[in-house]
């Protein structure tokens, strides 16, 4: 017996571009929060959408350390298979639960093998570094962005 699997895939540069809006709104009311800088917020919103574009991205996270070291955060799950298409609008994070003095910072894990080495040299150049960590658990989904199926599933971690 043959079994046999075939992957299909919503990627388009048009697509990532529809769901980063929402997200880029997000890093924005983190910035206006105080939690990281506006050039931050742009910064990382252009390198995200570079990875996205190169579909390496598994899933990336907005992460939030308080003054006491309080880790809390948002995962959006890459999701390219066309099931997605819930969208959501962009807010409702509750950054105000946060303290004074709370710091973001992005985190991103990424596709299995697909982190080919000129991506690799081009994150490089934009200074990503390895390292970090990835907030633990399932998290809560609240909220999706999609484009004809394809988008991103934001999920809040932690305990907030």
């Amino acid at each position: 017996m043959t079994f046999s699997h075939t992957r299909t895939s919503t990627f388009t540069e048009a697509r990532v571009r529809e769901v980063m809006k929402s997200v880029f709104d997000e890093l924005v009311g983190a910035a206006r929060r105080g939690f990281i800088s506006l050039e931050n917020a742009q910064k990382w919103n252009d390198d995200l959408t570079y990875m996205l574009f190169r579909q390496v991205v598994a899933y990336f996270e907005l992460q939030f350390r308080t003054p006491e070291g309080q880790r809390v955060g948002f995962r959006y799950d890459v999701s390219d298979d066309g099931s997605l298409l819930e969208g959501s609008r962009s807010g409702g994070q509750r950054l105000y639960m946060l303290p004074d003095g709370t710091r973001g910072s992005i985190f991103v894990s990424f596709r299995e093998g697909q982190l080919d080495s000129e991506t690799d040299t081009e994150l490089t150049r934009r200074d990503w570094v390895s390292g970090g960590s990835s907030l633990q658990g399932e998290g809560t989904r609240d909220r999706a962005y999609s484009d004809q199926g394809y988008g991103l599933i934001r999920k809040r971690m932690g305990d907030w």
